[in-house]
């Protein structure tokens, strides 16, 4: 049980799609939870596990609502959806002003997260500012991911937010949050992501990875919803494994099996606790997983 954060500093680079594919890849029990004070994105996107939509109101908003009296982290798995390729996901609120009604929600969720009994967590924290409220959930993470582009902007942007965020979440202490980050660029662009990687390491923050992902609009239609072909072939989900290996090896620590999810269940408990979402089945043509 560990959380992880995936953010932006500016614009849209793809963190959605890359909290939802490395939580497809996870290679533990885990969820997605939509952590976006802007609105949610995966209600848009994607399908029940079982067909029909996602209902908006059940995720981040009726758990707030739910844990009133105390947010105890055993509330959380009552309020996620599963969505198609058997991810569970906890959606973020519809619009802005939703989030803006939970002000003291924030720093109470991030804990909870990081403390969910058999369950890894990938909060998906969409762009962070000095003001945004979702920031409380970084503190509590394991890890954070920043996603950028090769863009110069991007990068410039990134690199002025690190220096805050190290101040707070201070990656070089051994009690602190490592930081990593991931590009989103072209799969040929090595050189423009080594140049990324070579700016990024001049600053004096220490990261833990600097990562390529692909951009690639196919494999990241298989989370946006087309799920047709075979989501393992593309230059996104490729580029995503390892450093989804590497993220989870980050907060696999803090993983804790509970009781009855501990070896020598019978056959029938259920699939393997280390079987990542969408191991066993490819997508099939008509946009369904086919076991």
């Amino acid at each position: 049980m560990g959380l992880v954060a995936l953010a932006s500093a500016k614009g849209s680079p793809g963190v959605t799609t890359t909290t939802l594919a490395m939580g497809a890849l996870w290679p533990r029990p885990v969820i997605v939870a939509e952590c976006d004070a802007s609105g949610a994105d995966i209600p848009l996107r994607m399908e029940q596990a079982a067909g029909g939509v996602l209902d908006p109101d059940r995720g981040l908003l009726s758990l707030a609502a739910a844990g009133r009296k105390g947010l105890r982290s055993d509330l959380v798995l009552a309020h996620t959806q599963r969505v198609i390729g058997g991810l569970d996901v906890l959606v973020g609120p519809r619009v802005p002003e939703q989030a803006a009604g939970m002000t003291n929600f924030w720093p109470l969720l991030g804990a909870a997260l990081d403390a969910l009994p058999g369950r890894d967590v990938l909060a998906d924290c969409g762009r962070i500012g000095a003001t945004t409220p979702q920031t409380a959930v970084l503190r509590a993470a394991r890890l954070l991911v920043l996603v950028c582009t090769a863009e110069p902007s991007s990068v410039v942007h990134l690199r002025e937010r690190l220096t805050v965020l190290a101040g707070v979440l201070d990656p070089a202490s051994p009690v602190g949050t490592p930081i990593s980050v991931a590009v989103v660029a072209d799969p040929k662009a090595r050189d423009a992501v080594a140049q990324v990687r070579e700016t990024l390491q001049r600053t004096e923050v220490p990261l833990r990875h600097i990562w390529h992902l692909a951009y690639d609009e196919r494999g990241a239609g298989f989370f946006k919803g087309r799920v047709t072909g075979r989501a393992e072939k593309t230059p996104l989900v490729r580029s995503a494994r390892p450093a989804t290996e590497e993220a989870a090896a980050v907060v696999a620590p803090f993983f804790v099996v509970p009781p009855e999810e501990e070896p020598g269940l019978p056959a029938d408990s259920g699939p393997p606790s280390d079987a990542p979402a969408w191991e066993g089945f490819s997508f099939s043509a008509q946009g369904r997983p086919s076991t």
